[in-house]
């Protein structure tokens, strides 16, 4: 996956850098929020990793116009030394989907990078399934018709509230299925 970081402090952007590449993604690093929006403006990225502070753009900015652009689908995490939990709330209230504050540590922050990464494209990460008895859902390969489309969605719904659903209509808590 595409990732851009506005990292105003060379060895932060760098350690960030390191775990991302060691996990398998392609990384474009940025000082300059001003630089970074006109990249962003010429190509995709598919996760931003802000900090509060960038020269000429703050990470706040970049945000704001990249959820004016883009939209809320791509996630963006905040790496930051600014600890409190009002510039935490910060983050959120502008759009953000995470933050981690430095010292980095970078096992956790890998997995919170991947986690948002699987929520924002569960497409890109195989296949959305679960497993009710002996049925299997496969929510990637979802009937094409409107009609199947319908039937596949409230079949699946039923499914999932099975316990609820029968108690519904019979009063009683469902039996097991062998």
């Amino acid at each position: 996956m595409r990732i851009a970081i506005l990292q105003r402090d060379p060895v932060v952007r760098q350690s960030i850098e390191k775990v991302l590449t060691a996990a398998g993604h392609t990384c474009a690093s940025y000082d300059d929020g001003l630089t970074m929006s006109k990249a962003l403006a010429r190509s995709t990225v598919d996760l931003l990793v802000l900090d509060w502070h960038g020269t000429r753009l703050s990470g706040t900015e970049v945000l704001r116009t990249a959820r004016a652009v883009g939209g809320d689908r791509m996630p963006v995490i905040f790496v930051s030394r600014e600890t409190s939990e009002e510039s935490m709330v910060r983050a959120f209230v502008n759009g953000a989907d995470d933050y981690v504050a430095l010292p980095l540590r970078p096992a956790e922050f890998r997995e919170r990078v991947g986690a948002l990464l699987r929520r924002a494209y569960p497409e890109r990460f195989g296949s959305v399934s679960f497993d009710v008895g002996p049925y299997r859902f496969d929510i990637s390969r979802r009937p094409q018709s409107l009609v199947q489309q319908g039937l596949f969605n409230r079949c699946s719904k039923l499914v999932q509230n099975y316990p609820a659903v029968i108690r519904t209509f019979t009063g009683s808590k469902p039996r097991e299925f062998a």
